[in-house]
């Protein structure tokens, strides 16, 4: 009788610890998709649209999405500190779930705001995302930046 107890406490065991979870999702930075889907160009302003995808599993919460234009240095360029925040259709704080995606839109003046700059790269707009991940109990902040927009 107890090494059938014996055998079957060992079973139990070898069953429950078999069952626990051991691939908790993480987040990855690719499950996020970023799309340029309008961009209007004039003298005097430029205007965009990008959609934020969220393809992956995790909740994306309190998302931010500016846009900015570098500045050129002879050597290349750099940031810009001066960002641009996208507004939506909807209030904050924006929040995505596992398949939602959101348009973010900005309108820029250019002409009135930057004048003649030749010291702004306009032709190539980059962008910052930033949010919060909640993985578990934690809650995991995260910012993407730089050329996501393939201009159309």
């Amino acid at each position: 009788m107890r090494q059938i107890v014996l055998i079957l406490s060992i079973f139990l065991i070898n069953f429950l610890t078999g069952c626990t979870q051991t691939n908790r999702y993480q987040f990855n930075d690719n499950d996020i998709k970023i799309s340029l889907i309008n961009q209007q160009n004039a003298n005097d302003y430029r205007a965009y649209s990008i959609e934020v995808e969220n393809t992956g599993k995790l909740e994306i919460k309190y998302i931010n999405l500016y846009l900015y234009f570098p500045v050129i240095l002879p050597t290349g360029s750099k940031g810009n500190p001066f960002k641009m925040e996208g507004k939506t259709e909807i209030s904050k704080p924006i929040n995505l779930k596992s398949g939602e995606e959101i348009i973010f839109n900005f309108f820029a003046p250019t002409k009135e705001v930057f004048g003649d700059s030749k010291l702004l790269d306009f032709d190539d707009p980059q962008i910052e995302l930033n949010g919060i991940v909640k993985q578990g109990k934690s809650e995991i902040p995260f910012i993407m930046s730089g050329g996501y927009l393939n201009n159309k």
